[in-house]
């Protein structure tokens, strides 16, 4: 990248910089934004491992994957994404006892569902926070059950992980999945979640006519943010005692293969879309990206 900059005119490179300032400037606004939600449910975001970068690098995969969209428009996936990084880390990393993930699930299937969270449940006030404002777009309406379907998808598959985990914990030896099995397992990464909300707020006339099969392209990007996350942050969640595709298979080849194999397909699949909503392809396309740069550097989460 710097080889190419270098090589850009004066003005070429004064342009290029304006653009990435812009989109820096609406991740600020973002961040800023992520900063005033975790002070309102400081029981969801402690300061270990939510540091300032957990709020930055989630505002800035946003803004450079719609460089296209207001702070405004970006706002649903923002607060989304961060809502998601808090019902990992209560289910990863809080829960000691599968009930305590299941109390989890159920608070959240209840908001969704319309009932008012608890006063002390912090995890569904901000979770009515985020349904109250796809409210006000006329796509959640006739969307609202598709959202409810992505939502209980990641739930589930983050409840089959915590499983899967405390299986592997207790007993080492006894039958494990398979690297398929994880891989399938990626619900749970929540990003197509966060892609349907997104979807339904900014209710492009495009991307709710081609809902379908978007949705069906997200999972597929989905699957390879969970294995360019784990080559990643491998010493991370060993240390943390989360599951990461290198314990099902140690073959770090073996696993770029499949990172090509599913962009590969995500392409042919993405094809058609660059024509019928061509904005929304380039978003899931540029989440490819931003991800396989950012994590050649750096890591979402904070230090425990």
């Amino acid at each position: 990248m710097q080889t190419s900059a270098l090589s850009l005119s004066a003005a070429d490179n004064l342009g290029a910089a304006a653009e990435h300032g812009r989109v820096c400037a609406i991740a600020a606004t973002g961040q800023r934004d992520l900063m005033a939600r975790a002070a309102a449910y400081p029981g969801l975001f402690p300061a270990a491992p939510f540091d300032a970068t957990v709020f930055a690098a989630v505002s800035m995969a946003t803004a450079f994957g719609a460089p296209w969209c207001t702070p405004e428009q970006l706002r649903l996936a923002n607060r989304t994404a961060l809502w998601v990084f808090a019902v990992d880390w209560l289910i990863d990393y809080r829960a000691s006892v599968a009930s305590d993930v299941d109390d989890v699930i159920r608070a959240c299937q209840a908001v969704a569902h319309g009932a008012s969270p608890a006063g002390d449940d912090e995890v569904g006030g901000f979770l009515a926070e985020l349904v109250a404002e796809l409210a006000t777009s006329p796509a959640f309406a006739s969307g609202r059950q598709r959202w409810s379907t992505e939502l209980d998808r990641m739930l589930l598959a983050m409840r089959r992980e915590w499983r899967w985990k405390t299986a592997r914990r207790d007993d080492p030896a006894g039958d494990q999945p398979t690297f398929a099995d994880y891989l399938d397992n990626a619900d749970n990464f929540g990003s197509t979640f966060v892609n349907v909300s997104h979807w339904l707020r900014n209710a492009d006339g495009p991307a709710i006519a081609h809902l379908d099969e978007l949705t069906t392209v997200s999972r597929e990007v989905q699957r390879v943010l969970r294995l360019v996350n784990d080559l990643a942050t491998q010493g991370r969640d060993r240390g943390w005692g989360d599951l990461n595709a290198m314990m099902f298979t140690s073959d770090r080849a073996a696993i770029h293969a499949q990172i090509n194999q599913l962009v590969d397909r995500c392409r042919v699949l993405l094809r058609p879309l660059e024509i019928r909503c061509p904005k929304e392809a380039a978003y899931l396309s540029r989440q490819i990206g931003f991800s396989s740069g950012f994590y050649r550097v750096a890591d979402f989460w904070g230090r425990l």
